[in-house]
């Protein structure tokens, strides 16, 4: 199958979905691999009118060739209803799974969403926001529903033309997952818009594809209910009934008045002892305007501490076990021969060999086959090397057992349990935007070691096998490294968190009953002349140390 030369110049020139690591590798077949992955599967347009389906190559050829040898390439193609089908009969979304099929050796797939529209369109026009009636009349898809997802349309197709919007696949995605979103009056929540729709779509036909509809066949529950007393909630309350001081809140926001007076960065502020709030108060002024207790900050990779919940809620129920190799979960990986196969509690503690692979993106729905045709080079358990690579492979493997894409499971089992009305999270380990108040809920459920108020997420003896250790378990007697599943921490302290790439604070003290969030964007300038005061005046406001 060959293209003009014209459309392989116009597909190569679509981002790539991977980055590929720095280093060249010695080995020629583990250089292979590499440059294959820098490569992905091109259709000749993602967004197409006629009933055929369009044809696809694998860009860059050569990548290809010089790892499978002579191959075949094999598309099997999905309805919106996950039915296997020869042509696009209607307008709508299609899963094309495409299979890479050398002479010898093992197969490569790759899953890719298409779209089939309603009418031809002009592919040298520019988009123009002010006619998504235009954008309907293409799809196929109802203007409301369109308007519906403002936000993520005029930044799919700012500053670009047509055809280009045709030949790009997250095009498709985009409007695959508007023709798969209820109809509604307000725009989605993130965690629920179009883009998280599609991701649905994609684990729901992968689930049926692989077996694993039938392997775990019940859908999850979690929270469930707590039986026995309550456990604490964040609330308001008197400084007497935190344990601290009648002058703390007073002196620690002079300390927090006296740091945004002198720094560029705002921020948001959330401390909290024995569930009672101490001090709840933003600082600074961002994008010209006050900060508020409403406004959305970066968390970072406190992503993984919540990603890394998700999972244990799945192995508090018996549906996964740390030491659980991935393989059990991703047939992908079945195929490969290693000498040390990767398990959950790799990808949870940064040991899993990842890191010095790409960094695949949560929302492709093909991670797990992009990840095995690394396997058999991946040096498990060797070094501990921090990496968002396990997290999101750990979200496949939550997908798999749940049937829930990521950020269905965020919402349904986290997020809206908790009421964090106000966090977006939709990715494993670097996306959450969120607020300090939604941020000391979680760090409350990590506090009382897996419950909140009547519900219970998972009991104390799993949270306690997410808590910092040294990791002699994974990397041998000789470790070093300490870190949990998901949290940082000095071992036995009863100290935990995780940092962040914003300077975002996400601190837990379970001695004394503390949590102190900090919720901003960077650090900015004089972090760490006014950060210390900051944590002095929180720890010298407490009346009742233990």
């Amino acid at each position: 199958m060959r293209f003009p030369a014209r459309i392989i110049a116009a597909l190569a020139s679509l981002p790539f979905a991977l980055v590929c690591a720095d280093e060249a590798p010695p080995d020629a077949n583990e250089k292979a691999v590499r440059e294959f992955l820098k490569g992905r599967v091109a259709f000749e347009k993602c967004v197409f009118s006629e009933p055929h389906f369009p044809a696809c190559v694998y860009l860059p050829q050569e990548a290809a060739q010089a790892l499978l040898g002579p191959y075949q390439i094999h598309v099997a193609f999905y309805d919106r209803e996950h039915r296997a089908v020869k042509e696009a009969a209607t307008p709508g979304p299609y899963a094309a799974v495409v299979e890479l099929v050398p002479d010898t050796g093992r197969t490569v797939r790759r899953l890719i969403t298409l779209y089939r529209g309603a009418k031809p369109i002009d592919g040298t026009r520019r988009f123009d926001a002010a006619k998504l009636s235009e954008i309907a009349e293409w799809t196929g898809l109802r203007l409301d529903d369109i308007q519906r997802q403002f936000a993520l349309v005029i930044a799919a197709g700012k500053d670009r033309v047509l055809g280009d919007l045709a030949r790009d696949p997250r095009t498709a995605r985009l409007f695959a997952g508007i023709a798969l979103t209820p109809e509604g009056d307000a725009p989605p929540r993130k965690n629920a818009d179009a883009l998280a729709r599609e991701r649905q779509w994609w684990v729901e036909l992968k689930r049926q594809l692989s077996g694993a509809v039938q392997t775990w066949p019940t859908p999850v529950v979690a929270p469930q209910h707590l039986n026995g007393k309550p456990a604490p909630v964040v609330r308001e309350g008197t400084l007497a009934e935190a344990g601290m001081k009648p002058e703390a809140a007073e002196k620690i926001d002079a300390a927090l008045r006296a740091w945004a007076a002198d720094t560029d960065e705002a921020f948001a502020v959330c401390v909290v002892r024995r569930g009672v709030i101490v001090l709840h108060r933003a600082y600074g002024t961002r994008d010209g305007h006050p900060m508020t207790l409403r406004d959305k900050s970066w968390m970072a990779s406190v992503t993984k501490t919540m990603s890394a919940t998700l999972m244990m809620m799945l192995v508090d129920r018996r549906l996964a076990s740390l030491d659980d190799p991935i393989d059990r979960f991703l047939p992908q990986f079945r195929e490969v021969k290693v000498a040390t196969p990767i398990t959950l509690r790799h990808l949870y503690t940064h040991t899993s060999g990842l890191a010095d692979w790409p960094g695949w993106s949560d929302d492709i729905a093909d991670v797990e086959d992009q990840a095995a045709d690394c396997y058999p080079f991946v040096k498990v358990g060797k070094k501990w090397a921090y990496n968002g690579q396990g997290y999101t492979l750990g979200g496949k493997i939550i997908e798999t057992i749940s049937g829930e894409a990521i950020p269905q499971f965020f919402l349904r089992h986290l997020l809206v349990p908790l009421g964090m009305e106000n966090t977006d999270v939709i990715a494993t380990h670097a996306d959450a935007m969120t607020v300090p108040l939604d941020m000391a809920r979680f760090a409350q459920l990590l506090l009382n070691r897996g419950s909140y108020g009547d519900l219970e997420f998972f009991r104390p003896a799993t949270f306690a096998q997410m808590l910092p250790k040294l990791l002699t378990d994974v990397l041998g007697p000789d470790a070093a490294k300490s870190f949990g599943i998901g949290l940082d921490g000095q071992p036995g302290s009863g100290k935990f968190g995780h940092g962040t790439a914003s300077a975002a604070t996400f601190q837990i003290d379970a001695n004394e009953e503390l949590i102190v969030i900090m919720c901003r964007n960077k650090q900015g300038t004089n972090y760490d002349k006014y950060n210390g005061p900051f944590q002095d005046a929180v720890r010298a406001g407490i009346s009742d140390p233990k």
